[in-house]
């Protein structure tokens, strides 16, 4: 059953998107909603966007493309004459790499004209563009069991309104469904590229399986392999994003690139999976085989930063009888420990215990 829902889309007659590249040139041109952007000279690197919202009921849909620093920050606010808000007080995940992140806000805030500013924590600024597409509310086909407002841009995925709220994002809850077990692996953004093991401890081995995850940094022409328990269990593929996706980076002398997270999923085989401990990890090897037939194992890292969040397995049993139904219970899980090795099988790990019937 669908039902109509409140939505945020581009509407037909509000501005088309508009990206800023930094540094911004003096002489080029902005919309008539948008003044020239600023670089205060501060303590603090900071750019600073004049807006003045061309429909009072519009969104404005933010992504920022930049690069994290190791303890570093990225803090987003909105100024008017009545005041400074915060909107993100480090808009950094953590993970040191290229990234990027969308902010979604809401008419309540953008009552009149004010400055959107970037400031990052040093004298140099961490942003490489900004992306401002302002969003209608329109009415669209929603399930009823959704119940956050969507939020559609022109290009990219659908994503809930709380996921663009600036603040770090974190994991859903582990949880049954009837006859399948959701279990988040990771509660943050991970560093694996010098080898993290997850493990997964399973009283009894399912039906089948599912892993999905989303990754960063993965060069365009490459995939990831999955290992569980030590054994090649397949390729895992993120999605392709639109080529005329502001993500794509071409640098000097160097291939193109995507800087975001790509998302996908992999189906687990009951065969390779068994009780106690499962070990999962991951290695990387270019989408065309090589010609000496030779593959990768999970000892070989790659040679430039990799990162996953929001990894989940699902698990598939069957539904629990009267005489075990009260030994099933929702898995825990803990954060990687331990330094970070070449070689993934003498790494760092993260496990997650499963109790089933």
């Amino acid at each position: 059953m669908l039902v109509l829902a409140g939505t945020a889309l581009r509407g037909a007659d509000l501005p088309a998107p508009f990206v800023v590249n930094l540094p911004f040139e003096a002489n080029q041109a902005t919309p008539i909603w948008l003044g020239h952007p600023a670089t205060p000279q501060t303590t603090f690197a900071r750019v600073d966007l004049p807006i003045s919202p061309p429909d009072p009921s519009a969104s404005l849909l933010v992504t920022v493309y930049f690069q994290e620093k190791e303890g570093g920050f990225l803090r987003i606010s909105w100024a008017t004459p009545d005041g400074v808000q915060v909107l993100s007080d480090n808009f950094f995940e953590g993970t040191g790499m290229s990234n990027q992140r969308s902010l979604l806000i809401t008419p309540d805030i953008l009552t009149g004209e004010g400055t959107l500013s970037f400031q990052c924590g040093d004298t140099t600024m961490s942003i490489q563009r900004i992306k401002l597409e302002w969003l209608a509310n329109r009415s669209g086909l929603v399930s009823p069991l959704v119940q956050d407002l969507l939020v559609t841009p022109a290009l990219g995925l659908t994503l809930s309104a709380p996921s663009l709220n600036g603040q770090p994002q974190l994991a859903d809850p582990a949880a049954w469904h009837d006859q399948i077990v959701t279990v988040p692996i990771t509660d943050k953004p991970t560093r694996i590229e010098q080898g993290v093991e997850f493990s997964v401890q399973m009283d009894n081995v399912p039906a089948s399986g599912r892993l999905a995850l989303e990754e960063a940094g993965l060069p365009l022409g490459k995939h990831l392999v999955v290992w569980i328990n030590q054994q090649r269990a397949g390729t895992f593929s993120p999605a392709v994003p639109d080529l005329v996706d502001e993500g794509y980076f071409t640098g000097k002398n160097a291939p193109q690139t995507y800087v975001g997270w790509r998302d996908g999923s992999f189906y687990v085989p009951a065969s390779i999976l068994k009780t106690g401990v499962n070990a999962v990890q991951f290695s990387v090897e270019d989408d065309c085989p090589p010609t000496d037939g030779n593959v990768t194992d999970p000892g070989a890292a790659p040679a430039f930063p990799l990162a996953v969040k929001n990894l989940v397995l699902q698990l598939d049993y069957p539904p629990p009888t009267p005489d075990n139904a009260n030994a099933a219970s929702v898995p825990s899980s803990t954060e990687p420990t331990g330094p970070a090795s070449s070689d993934p099988r003498a790494s760092s790990s993260t496990s997650t215990e499963i109790n089933v019937p």
